[in-house]
């Protein structure tokens, strides 16, 4: 298990991205009207509509891992190829876990 990326939900991903880039020099990995993904500081920050995520931190993990500690969760696929599955820890913050294919 990795820490992959933070998610912060934004009301218009367009602005918010511009902010980072001039503000903190982000590079933009990935941007469209829903999400973005940004690099800074070798963290690496999503951004999510309000209506699709959760505020989130995720952690890539491996087939191992989900058989051991995720066997009961489903997986969702996304469009990247990757698919993953929420839980929540005792306070209700949601941790992301993320499996990129083989």
């Amino acid at each position: 298990m990795k820490f992959d990326h933070v998610a912060l939900q934004s009301e218009n991903i367009a602005n918010s991205v511009k902010w980072y880039v001039e503000n903190y020099d982000a590079k933009v990995l990935y941007e469209d009207d829903t999400w973005a993904m940004m690099e800074i500081a070798g963290a690496r920050i999503a951004l999510v509509s309000p209506n699709q995520h959760p505020p989130h931190f995720c952690f890539e993990v491996d087939d191992k891992f989900i058989s051991e500690k995720l066997s009961s969760k489903v997986f969702k696929k996304h469009r990247d190829g990757s698919e993953s599955c929420y839980i929540r820890d005792p306070d209700g913050n949601f941790i992301e876990f993320l499996k990129w294919p083989d």
